[in-house]
């Protein structure tokens, strides 16, 4: 026979498991008022679970250090369990107030609390479901990549291979790992001297078996990564480069158009409550969102003279409550998926540029701009790496009709996005760490609208960048006039920008204007004016 469950401790179980449902489909009203009657009926009892899932839903409402206050109470638990738990969702709270040091050491804490499991002899099952260390080293991962260490946040986002190969937000975090390494000068792209040089393959086996020819530029049959590129010292470690990213994308964005589900676990965003946000960008401890029930409850094992009556009605607000929530879920899923495509095409675009080929990033830029109900910022990065692909393929017209989107009246070019845009991309940005709760999955919470970590500009400064390229494109049709104004304007938003004065310094030579040259060229840093050298009878003087 099973072993019986009072009316109490059923009642208790119930409300934590209706609490735990409420902070993964983002219910966070409902999920508030039943945390008060759970925290009530814990009372002179172990309130372990009830605390994490009570810091959960502060976490998940932004109120990080109520959240961090309620994990302190679980501060003096030895419990390996616990004391991993609270170790690991401390973490998590850290990393999103942006203490990042104070973060890294937490997870090495938790992981050094999870590494006690593996040592009992023999291991016990239930040791074995507790540990969710790869998890926690995941976690480590997001926070090296916040921090701007992208081969520390690859070695340990790599190793959660084995639970996370499957959801697209995995690949993503592994090709902007390698972006923010080629931005920071920590890769390069190597030898490219044969990169327009005619390559042939074998492909296919057998009678399939083929020649295919590839011109390194412009063809789109891509060479596949082979596994000594990727792991080149034998040690597991990946290498990073920007063809490893045009893999990880692919491979993100394969996953992403596979998942005609919108289950967590086949849509690959983690099972619920981010970054961007992160999304792209967070942490967290589980979400929800919802709406109060205002319904009166009517307590398990009550028994009233119309009984049923009282019961039908508990389970017609229950269900209210579920479809409700799983309701706001799969809107709330499909919103993330959604912002998780713009960042993917976004990043293929401008891989893509970066490996001078204009093809497959005007490809991409085109494929982003078609998508509906676009990011305002998004929209922007499009038409530019559209505009700059078109540039290096001769089609500069093409480029100009991009860029004159944003044109009004012939000179003013109006802001690509607001201050408000900007604003949601810079502070809603969450990490997609995962958060461990008791005798329960782990839980990743991330906003996506801001889950790459390439940087934007602001809006005035987006507006000045488009004043230079229009300013580039009057100079090549001779409109010199007009080409002075435009970098004129773009000077006034970039003052600093190195490529808008070499702009206006090859406008003033091309108008004549030998001094204003000069002086725009004075303004630049980190130049050397060297005495002029000519060459005499094969020998160099000066």
């Amino acid at each position: 026979m099973g072993k019986s469950v009072s009316s109490v401790d059923f009642k208790v179980k119930f409300q934590l498991y209706k609490v735990q449902f409420l902070l993964l489909t983002g219910n966070l009203k409902g999920a508030k008022r039943e945390v008060k009657g759970t925290m009530n009926a814990v009372r002179g009892r172990d309130s372990s679970t009830a605390l994490l899932l009570k810091a959960q839903l502060e976490y998940a409402r932004g109120n990080f250090r109520k959240a961090m206050k309620l994990l302190m109470a679980l501060g003096n638990r030895t419990e390996a369990g616990i004391s991993s738990l609270f170790f690991n969702n401390l973490g998590c709270v850290y990393q999103q107030m942006r203490k990042y040091h104070s973060s890294s050491v937490l997870f090495a804490r938790a992981l050094s609390s999870f590494s006690s499991f593996r040592k009992e002899k023999p291991l016990k099952l239930s040791s074995f479901s507790q540990d969710k260390s790869l998890y926690t080293i995941y976690n480590c991962g997001l926070q090296h990549l916040a921090s701007g260490k992208p081969i520390l946040a690859a070695q340990c986002i790599q190793k959660a291979h084995p639970i996370f190969f499957n959801r697209p937000i995995f690949w993503f975090r592994l090709a902007e790992c390698c972006i923010m390494a080629w931005q920071k000068g920590i890769i390069s792209m190597g030898d490219t001297s044969d990169r327009s040089a005619l390559k042939l393959y074998v492909i296919g086996k057998g009678k399939w078996r083929r020649i295919a020819a590839r011109n390194g530029l412009r063809d789109r049959y891509h060479e596949p990564a082979q596994e000594n590129e990727l792991y080149p010292a034998g040690d597991g470690h990946l290498k990073l480069s920007l063809e490893f990213a045009r893999v990880c994308l692919l491979n993100s964005l394969h996953l992403l158009n596979r998942s005609g589900s919108s289950s967590s676990e086949d849509s690959g965003l983690p099972p619920e409550p981010d970054i961007d946000g992160l999304e792209s960008t967070g942490s967290n401890i589980r979400i929800l969102t919802g709406e109060d029930n205002r319904s009166p409850a009517v307590g398990l094992g009550q028994v009233t003279a119309n009984g049923d009556v009282k019961e039908q009605k508990l389970l017609g607000t229950c269900q209210e409550i579920t479809n409700y929530s799983l309701s706001m879920y799969e809107d709330t899923l499909k919103r993330k998926m959604r912002a998780l495509r713009q960042a993917i095409l976004t990043n293929q675009a401008y891989v893509e540029l970066e490996l001078e080929n204009p093809m497959d990033a005007l490809s991409h830029a085109l494929s982003l701009l078609q998508l509906p109900n676009c990011s305002k910022v998004h929209t922007y990065l499009g038409h530019v790496y559209a505009a700059e692909a078109l540039c290096l393929l001769n089609r500069v017209d093409e480029a100009a009709a991009h860029l004159s989107v944003y044109l009004v009246g012939g000179k003013e070019v109006e802001l690509p996005y607001s201050e408000e845009d900007f604003e949601q991309w810079q502070t809603a940005k969450v990490f997609d760490s995962e958060d461990i709760n008791v005798g329960h999955s782990t839980t990743s919470n991330f906003s996506l609208e801001d889950a790459w970590i390439l940087q934007i500009l602001k809006p005035e400064e987006a507006r000045a960048t488009l004043y230079v390229n229009l300013a580039v494109k009057s100079a090549l049709e001779g409109e010199y006039e007009l080409a002075l104004e435009l970098i004129t304007r773009a000077l006034a938003g970039l003052p600093t920008s190195r490529e808008a004065t070499l702009t206006a310094v090859y406008i003033n030579l091309m108008m004549g204007r030998a001094q204003e040259a000069l002086s725009k060229l004075k303004q630049l840093t980190n130049v050397r004016f060297l005495p002029y050298s000519f060459t005499v009878h094969g020998s160099t003087s000066s």
